[in-house]
């Protein structure tokens, strides 16, 4: 109903989280056990947003270039969707806020034993847009522009011009905390 179309919804005993696949228009459900009504209701709000928002056809055309620019792309477009959802079913926001405070508790992110600070700067992002202040995650002064942006996306292609300006500087940033394999190899023979 809040898709206002007639999407499929297949329950998975293999799905390990909740998809939707914008071609097919099939919403995707793992069986969820120990999981409330509220982050059952963040999984479907959520997936509904990108029926209701991913354009149709464009994630075949980001896929097709490759590498992990798609990532970059579904979490800021995740961003994208889950805002305009939340404005579109305002009764949505608590169970995104609820929802995701259960998450959190129970380590669906896989963050407990980590420093989340030291995690690249799209992951960061992914994690502050998802749980807010809740999760610890800080940026520098030059990444908070990265954050104004995120929150301001409204178009699919602000999604994509954000998804590419980040991986860009994520690209330069590892680059640049990673020797290539030649210094490597020279310093190494030279030592």
């Amino acid at each position: 109903l809040m898709a206002a179309e007639n999407l499929n919804v297949e329950y998975s005993e293999t799905a390990t989280t909740a998809a939707f696949d914008t071609e097919g228009r099939t919403l995707i459900m793992p069986l969820l056990k120990d999981v409330s009504d509220e982050a059952t209701d963040l999984f479907l709000g959520h997936e509904v947003g990108h029926a209701l928002y991913t354009p149709q056809g464009r994630i075949k055309d980001i896929a097709a270039e490759g590498g992990m620019f798609k990532n970059f792309v579904n979490i800021t477009e995740d961003a994208r969707i889950e805002k305009m959802i939340q404005i579109k079913f305002p009764g949505l926001r608590r169970c995104f806020y609820d929802g995701y405070t259960e998450l959190i508790d129970k380590d669906f992110f896989g963050t407990s034993d980590s420093d989340v600070n030291s995690y690249n700067l799209i992951d960061r992002l992914n994690l502050h847009f998802k749980g807010g202040i809740r999760t610890g995650v800080e940026f520098s002064a030059d990444e908070a522009t990265y954050v104004t942006r995120m929150e301001n996306l409204s178009t699919f292609d602000d999604a994509v011009d954000l998804a590419r300006d980040l991986y860009d500087h994520c690209k330069e940033e590892s680059e640049n905390n990673n020797p290539d394999d030649s210094e490597t190899e020279e310093t190494a023979e030279g030592g």
